[in-house]
Formats: C-alpha cells, sequence, structure tokens
C-alpha cells in the first residue's frame, strides 16, 4: 500500500515538472512584439515642408546700386553718361532708371517728354520690354535729332544692364511701327554707341 502512495506521489511530481518545463518554452517562444525604433517616423509626426531656395525667389531687399544713365547734350549731338547711386530691389532697377532719366544734370536735357509714365516694364530672353504712357508720344517736341536722343537715352540705359541686350517699346500696351516717327519700334532696338560723348 506504502508503495503505491509512493509511486504515485513521483509521479504527480514528475507530471508537475514537465508541464512547467512545457510552459516555459512556449513563453520563451513566443514572439516578441516589434518595438519601433527611435529614427522612425510615426504617421502622426508631421512633417516639415521643405522651405524655397533663396535663389528661386525674387530678391526684395533693397541695396545700393550703381546706374549709368544717358541725357542728351544741350545741342541734342550726342548722350552723355551720368552715375548715379540709387536704393532699390532688383526688380525695380529699371524703374528707378526712369526716374532718374526725369532729373537730368545741370547742362543737360531732360530725355524724356513731359508726363511720361513707365507703366510697366519686364525682361525676358535680354530683351527689356517698357510699356510707355501715351504721353510718350503726345508731348514729344519732334524732329529727327531729338526722337534720337529721346530713343537712344533709355535703350542706352537700360541695355547697361547685363540681362538686357535690346528694348522693346510699347505705347499704353500696343506695339507700334514707330512711336515718335522715324525709328522702327516694331522690334527691339538694340544700343547705339556711336552717339555717346566720351568724357574724360
Amino acid at each position: 500500500m506504502l508503495k503505491n502512495t509512493f509511486k504515485t506521489l513521483v509521479f504527480a511530481i514528475v507530471s508537475l515538472l514537465l508541464i512547467g518545463t512545457f510552459l516555459t518554452g512556449c513563453n520563451s517562444a513566443k514572439p516578441q512584439a516589434v518595438k519601433p525604433s527611435d529614427s522612425a517616423t510615426s504617421p502622426d509626426t508631421p512633417t516639415t515642408p521643405t522651405s524655397p531656395t533663396v535663389s528661386n525667389l525674387p530678391d526684395t531687399t533693397p541695396h545700393s546700386v550703381k546706374l549709368t544713365l544717358y541725357f542728351p547734350n544741350s545741342d541734342a549731338s550726342g548722350l552723355i553718361p551720368t552715375d548715379r547711386t540709387v536704393v532699390v530691389a532688383d526688380q525695380e532697377v529699371i524703374k528707378a532708371m526712369f526716374v532718374e532719366l526725369a532729373t537730368p544734370p545741370p547742362g543737360m536735357q531732360k530725355p524724356l517728354p513731359k508726363g511720361t509714365t513707365l507703366l510697366s516694364a519686364s525682361v525676358k530672353d535680354n530683351v527689356a520690354t517698357i510699356d510707355l504712357s501715351t504721353e510718350f508720344r503726345t508731348n514729344f517736341g519732334g524732329g529727327s535729332a531729338g526722337e534720337q536722343m529721346t530713343m537712344y537715352s533709355i535703350i542706352n540705359t537700360l541695355t547697361t544692364l547685363p540681362n538686357v541686350h535690346s528694348v522693346q517699346f510699347l505705347l499704353d500696351g500696343k506695339k507700334l511701327d514707330g512711336i515718335l516717327g522715324n525709328l522702327d519700334t516694331s522690334v527691339p532696338l538694340k544700343r547705339n554707341d556711336s552717339l555717346i560723348i566720351k568724357t574724360n
């Protein structure tokens, strides 16, 4: 009787050990949850938009620019170069040139007819397109010499800019064959250095 009880007890202990070993093995074999790495971005994490580079934006910061302007001399026989320094943003340089051309130095003529307004200006493919108000034509004093001085004062001034090789004139948004009479303004006009009077 005692012998049977001892066998039963040993059998129970062995069974318990086997069950414990089996359960421990199952727990160790259970796959571990994969923890996302710190470097992974959560779907809820907002992403910072990439800012455009400065080179893709127009330069709106005012800075000093040295301009070379051409004014007709007193007898309208040639153009005198005059240097001035203005503070502008890049896209306002042509506008600044027209403002300066309206105020000639002493002894030189004003190249722009009275009341002339620059309506718009743009540069594409090295051509500056300028749209002038009707006063440019209606208030022009006349004469072929005066026309040359007026037109090439503007053309020679604008073509001092490195990205401008010629100038297309518009009058109140329209392209005309001859805005002031003789010069063909239906096409862009290039600078004329032969009209420049060199000064020492």
